[in-house]
């Protein structure tokens, strides 16, 4: 759990033009926008990589991944954690410590869920100073928030021809990293609604923060 909670922290916003790259191609901007702002929901694979600057280590994470808009979402890893968004809370499981941490949110942007950017892809111009870092790479986009308090220093996205987003990065203050890669996506589909919601194990100690 802690793993996953500490992916990101919370920062100072840095100027854009500390990072020394080009201006991005707009079309790229408006297909990324244009994908997600239509989007009602999807579900696919993802693979995260924790790199931990610090310790010199990676951790590695595979699960299901599954978002509805408005607001809902919910991540099942492979060793046991969850992560459910449910439009007004933010619950985080582990099956290893037998435990539930509950948060309220109202900004997905000050989460520190990776995946959650997701929801609000379809306005990125509104939150975000948005760089290229290679011209010749111009469907690799570098965004850093416009406001104080975000939960990252930094993210770099990879969106295909569709603006569809096939990897994402974050970098926070200390140099520490989580990459995101998604597969077998899949989007407009049926989802059970009862995916959003949690009833965790008996015995399970819920913490309410």
């Amino acid at each position: 759990m802690k793993s996953i909670l500490l992916a990101l922290v919370s920062c100072v916003c840095m100027g854009a033009a500390a990072f020394g790259a080009g201006q991005p191609d707009q079309d790229v901007i408006a297909a990324v926008e244009k994908h997600y702002s239509g989007l009602t929901n999807l579900a696919a694979r993802v693979v995260q990589k924790n790199y931990y600057k610090s310790m010199d280590k990676t951790q590695k994470f595979d699960g299901q991944l599954w978002i509805e808009k408005p607001g809902r979402l919910r991540l099942d890893y492979s060793n046991g954690q969850v992560i459910l968004v449910n439009g007004k809370d933010a619950l985080f499981y582990s099956r290893k410590s037998a435990q539930v941490i509950k948060k309220t949110f109202t900004d997905f942007h000050h989460m520190n869920i990776p995946v959650a950017f997701l929801l609000g892809a379809g306005h990125i111009r509104d939150d975000f100073d948005i760089l290229t870092p290679d011209p010749a790479k111009p469907r690799v986009l570098e965004l850093v928030p416009k406001r104080t308090g975000a939960s990252m220093k930094k993210m770099r996205l990879v969106a295909d021809g569709s603006g569809r987003i096939a990897d994402l990065t974050i970098i926070d203050k200390s140099g520490n990293t989580t990459e995101l890669d998604f597969t077998d996506v899949r989007e407009g589909i049926e989802i059970d609604k009862s995916l959003f919601s949690f009833q965790p194990p008996k015995g399970t100690e819920i913490i309410e923060q």
